[in-house]
């Protein structure tokens, strides 16, 4: 198994690009707005291409559907060998979404490589990240995780869940409450991987 590593060494610092996308409805919090789903298939991958899901809203599915790329779901209780992919050939998908729960690195390492897996040279894996006050920064530790599998670190897109009314970010539909506190998630984290070869590596 490959070891934890920050950056290969000798590996130049460099900017990775930030982007905000809206969206024009609320979603649940932790679920990516229809048209953020819709958006990063269409962006992330091709027509024909076959798209992977672990995890995250049926919009995915449809959206998927609806850009005529073929779509899997993965069995998202299976920490590390999703079951759907045993009986397909490895290295064929051009887009994999997944939605993992915060963790070490370390914990994350084996999913990722075998997400890594499935993906064709230049394909894409999407992490999608809720706002969270636990121990761990989970956009910082899927990206340490994703690296070290082999991925490389290309975007980070910050997905608005909430739309913006006159200027402002409209109050999220359900605030919730946590240990005395009131969380206003009105953000998803999205980090964008992606396998060597291809245009984008």
């Amino acid at each position: 198994m490959p070891a934890l590593h920050l950056a290969e060494p000798g590996e130049p610092a460099r900017l990775v690009p930030l982007t905000v996308w809206t969206t024009p409805t609320p979603a649940p919090a932790g679920v990516l707005p229809p048209a953020a789903a819709a958006r990063a298939i269409a962006t992330f991958s091709q027509a024909g291409d076959l798209v992977l899901t672990r995890g995250g809203p049926g919009a995915l599915a449809d959206a998927a559907s609806y850009l005529h790329r073929r779509h899997h779901a993965l069995d998202p209780t299976d920490p590390a060998a999703p079951p759907g992919t045993r009986h397909r050939p490895g290295r064929t998908a051009g887009l994999v979404i997944d939605h993992p729960a915060p963790a070490q690195p370390t914990v994350l390492l084996a999913r990722f490589a075998n997400l890594a897996a499935q993906l064709r040279p230049g394909g894409c894996l999407l992490t999608v990240h809720p706002p969270t006050d636990g121990p761990y920064d989970p956009l910082a530790t899927a990206i340490l995780a994703a690296k070290a599998a082999g991925l490389r670190y290309l975007q980070h897109l910050i997905v608005l869940t909430v739309p913006i009314t006159a200027g402002r970010l409209s109050a999220p539909p359900t605030p919730r409450h946590h240990d005395g506190r009131l969380l206003t998630p009105v953000h998803l984290d999205v980090a964008v991987l992606t396998t060597p070869g291809g245009s984008r590596a």
